[in-house]
């Protein structure tokens, strides 16, 4: 086995951030450890310790015990959904775990320190082993996160266990250009305040309760990023809409092309009608393929898209392709045109959709849960809940001068098997 000091070292890939980058789904790690629950009752608490005791790793410190508490619960939830993932497709339970201490500093109260203790009482007990060494930084693009394989024996330790959100532990706010804890108590409380609505009526998967997200900026002064990302954020699709809200199915309300949309309404060159199905809908061409190269483009903030992209790639879109795609869809998308690596992308887009999703949660005091350009709400509820997301984008435009358009949305639920997609007339 190799000795921890020798695992710190970093291999620098690039120094550009990865505008795809989220906290739970690295390029190379599935699941990516980070603290989001803890026990959901006395008896489970009870349970946790006890597996702590066995680890070496319980105190006589009630905070430090309630920190590593929540790590070692998130640790046991992520190793079920892998667990589960390697049932499906195969391969072995590896989870990304950071070494980078700012990235435990940032997230909540459980910190670095407790972060190595649990890493080496596992190593010791045979719980993980070292895998695979870094390759890329969580924090910054050029840190070090490695990859850890878990026994076939752990993912059984949380049988029985009943798990809940973390709300004492993980921060409300944070930044990936801060390497300390962000401090904006406006920013913070509006966070919170969610917290408080969606604790009324729980998303509930199992035996696990959830009701916090904590916000993800990628700039010190908040402006640019700013989506949520809650125990809910990284669970595949079909297990979520196995999900309920106060015992209730769910749907989940998703805009079609909000990235898109928002760039058509903000640059005024708006390349379809008013009301409309797919924004990604361009004769001849496959709709992946053109999904594939405007987020391209997006993510980049330029509209020269003249290099296959990890997401291009992905469809098996080839340079040739690439070239053809792009004659075809430029002149279409003017707005595009607008696009700038500083000023407008991925990441200036991200904070308009997210405080249009965050507004309209605020204004109808619902159980509604967010998750990016998507909206998970009761089944019952779910095409009221639509309308009035394309009401409150269309109102957010006007306020700020925009183009309104009354963006597409597919509703989509476990009993479905598709998307339903739905428009309206305002």
């Amino acid at each position: 086995m190799k000795n921890i000091s020798d695992m710190t070292r970093t291999k620098l890939l690039s120094s550009k951030k990865d505008p795809e980058w989220n906290p739970f789904a690295g390029v190379q790690f599935n699941e990516i450890l980070s603290p989001i629950i803890e026990p959901a009752t006395e008896t489970d608490t009870a349970a946790i310790d006890q597996l702590l005791s066995d680890l070496g790793c319980l105190s006589d410190r009630p905070t430090a015990n309630a920190k590593i508490r929540a790590l070692l619960s998130s640790f046991l939830m992520q190793s079920q959904r892998l667990e589960n993932r390697v049932e499906r497709k195969s391969g072995c339970m590896i989870i990304g775990w950071p070494h980078d201490e700012a990235y435990w500093r940032v997230r909540s109260k459980v910190g670095y320190k407790i972060a190595i203790k649990l890493r080496e009482a596992m190593i010791k007990h045979g719980w993980i082993s070292h895998q695979v060494g870094a390759e890329i930084n969580l924090f910054e693009g050029n840190g070090n996160c490695h990859g850890y394989l878990i026994a076939d024996f752990v993912p059984s330790k949380a049988v029985g266990i009943s798990f809940q959100s973390s709300a004492e532990v993980i921060y409300a706010t944070k930044s990936s250009a801060k390497k300390t804890k962000v401090v904006d108590t406006e920013v913070d409380q509006r966070t919170k305040d969610l917290w408080a609505l969606w604790k009324q009526t729980l998303l509930t998967y199992g035996s696990q309760k959830m009701w916090t997200a904590y916000r993800s900026f990628s700039d010190a002064k908040l402006t640019k990023g700013g989506r949520l990302y809650g125990p809910w954020s990284s669970m595949r699709k079909s297990e979520r809409l196995k999900c309920t809200i106060g015992g209730q199915p769910v749907a989940e309300v998703d805009v079609s092309g909000m990235y898109l949309t928002l760039l058509c309404s903000i640059s005024g060159h708006v390349p379809f009608k008013t009301r409309f199905k797919d924004p990604y809908e361009v004769d001849g061409i496959d709709r992946l393929e053109v999904k594939a190269v405007i987020n391209s483009a997006i993510g980049g903030g330029t509209w020269k898209q003249t290099q296959p992209t990890k997401m291009i790639t992905k469809v098996g879109i080839s340079q040739r392709r690439l070239t053809e795609i792009r004659k075809a869809i430029i002149p279409k998308y003017e707005c595009l045109k607008s696009l700038d690596k500083y000023l407008m992308y991925s990441e200036t887009l991200a904070i308009q959709e997210a405080e249009i999703m965050m507004r309209l949660v605020e204004r109808l005091q619902q159980p509604i849960f967010i998750l990016h350009d998507c909206l998970i709400c009761q089944k019952d509820n779910a095409l009221a809940v639509g309308n009035e997301l394309q009401k409150k984008y269309v109102s957010y435009c006007a306020e700020r001068g925009w183009t309104p358009i009354a963006p597409a949305f597919s509703i989509e639920t476990k009993d479905s098997g598709h998307r339903n997609s739905f428009i309206i007339s305002l």
